[in-house]
């Protein structure tokens, strides 16, 4: 029989081409050649906190088959080692073990395993189901019913996962087929929920850090089968935890920030005292920008900066129009949004623009118009949580830039 390589032993290529012909066998059978339209994570609260979970719960589960597998590979080197062994050694008329007796011990290896050093990660993995099922009732009033059957139907797979790795096979052959079924199947129900739902890096990096470290400590615990169960956070506790955690990234952006601009003036002091040697291995246009005298230095960047003013006018435009209008309704938005996303990839695109005799300026400029233009899109998708996120990037490269750029009496 031909075997099939499971979808998470595929390279990342071969995921990537999974996951787009699931996508488009399911767009040919809604009857559309464009995806339908996806719901804005903004405006859900408790449903990125289930699917996060849900990942995180699969992936645990996988960790744990996959060291499985290890367990019994080893178990069967270790036989056939054994018998080997016998027959070099002339013994061979000695009582063997049957098969049946061999595939026990694989199993008796397996159950071994999943009862002791397993059970660390297994602990965890029913505590994140705890938080899940507590999460389905308000992803049922929050989102659509397309989306919250989706969702559920994910919940579905990852408990199939998670319950087929929990149980002991005679074989390693055995035990792999079983966990790529359910694998696959899991696979196509992700593939399902994200034709109807995105979630924003945001959203998956506030879920991860409230809920992994959690589930760390329950497998790292010495006594996982006490202590009071968790329990999901109501939708206003989650948006009010959510504003916290995003004004302490903020505050962090801002302190690294501050930072990076201490650093690159003081750089730039040692460098008007001492001209800095080309590196081996620099490429020339590097080495000969940071080997240019400050007089240079300060000459080239002023005619550089009139050709950037002009080009950057666009965006400086489009901002200051989206900072005036991005608390407005969506129908005044939605245009604004698209005309700085327009503004920002123009000026991105344009090598010389972003290309100062500085080298400073030019990392932190490119940085700054990248996050400004993510912002830009993910404000045009609905996304204002991440829009906002990629917008306080944004704010921390410009500062940067604007510090870098203030010996030579310049502004971003």
């Amino acid at each position: 029989m031909k075997r099939i390589t499971p979808s998470w032993q595929l390279p990342a290529s071969g995921r990537a081409l999974l996951v787009l012909g699931a996508l488009g066998w399911m767009a040919a059978a809604l009857g559309c050649d464009r995806l339908p339209g996806k719901s804005a994570a903004a405006a859900l609260t408790a449903t990125p906190q289930a699917v996060t979970l849900i990942q995180e719960a699969k992936t645990r589960c996988v960790k744990v088959a996959k060291t499985g597998l290890e367990k019994l590979r080893d178990a069967e080197e270790e036989e056939r080692r054994k018998q080997e062994e016998a027959l070099e050694s002339g013994k061979n008329n000695q009582p063997r073990l049957r098969w049946g007796a061999t595939e026990t011990m694989a199993e008796v290896t397996l159950e071994k395993y999943l009862k002791d050093e397993a059970a660390p990660e297994l602990a965890a993995v029913d505590r994140a189901g705890d938080l899940i099922r507590g999460f389905m009732p308000e992803v049922g009033k929050e989102a659509s019913p397309e989306i919250a059957q989706a969702v559920q139907a994910l919940l579905n797979s990852e408990e199939q996962v998670c319950q087929r790795i929990r149980g002991a096979r005679s074989t390693r052959s055995s035990y792999q087929e079983n966990l790529d079924y359910v694998v696959r199947d899991y696979d196509a129900a992700e593939a399902k929920l994200q034709l109807l739902y995105t979630m924003s890096s945001t959203d998956s990096q506030f879920a991860l850090n409230k809920y992994k470290p959690m589930l760390d400590q329950v497998s790292a615990s010495t006594d996982r089968h006490s202590g009071n169960p968790m329990r999901p956070l109501t939708p206003d506790q989650l948006r009010e935890e959510r504003r916290e955690w995003e004004a302490t990234q903020e505050l962090l952006q801002q302190q690294q920030a501050q930072h990076d601009a201490a650093v690159v003036r003081w750089r730039q002091r040692e460098e008007g005292k001492t001209p800095i040697m080309a590196k081996i291995g620099d490429a020339p246009e590097l080495a000969a920008k940071e080997n240019l005298s400050p007089e240079k230095r300060q000459q080239t960047m002023q005619t550089w900066h009139a050709g950037y003013t002009s080009k950057a006018a666009p965006v400086r435009a489009a901002f200051a129009s989206f900072m005036s209008n991005r608390r407005g309704p969506d129908s005044q938005l939605m245009p604004i949004c698209q005309t700085l996303l327009d503004a920002t990839a123009a000026l991105n695109a344009d090598v010389a623009a972003l290309d100062p005799p500085d080298v400073t300026v030019a990392r932190t400029l490119k940085k700054a118009y990248t996050e400004l233009q993510e912002s830009a899109r993910a404000c045009l998708n609905g996304q204002s949580a991440e829009s906002a996120f990629r917008l306080s990037y944004y704010q921390g490269a410009i500062a940067q830039a604007a510090s870098a750029m203030q010996p030579y009496s310049l502004t971003p």
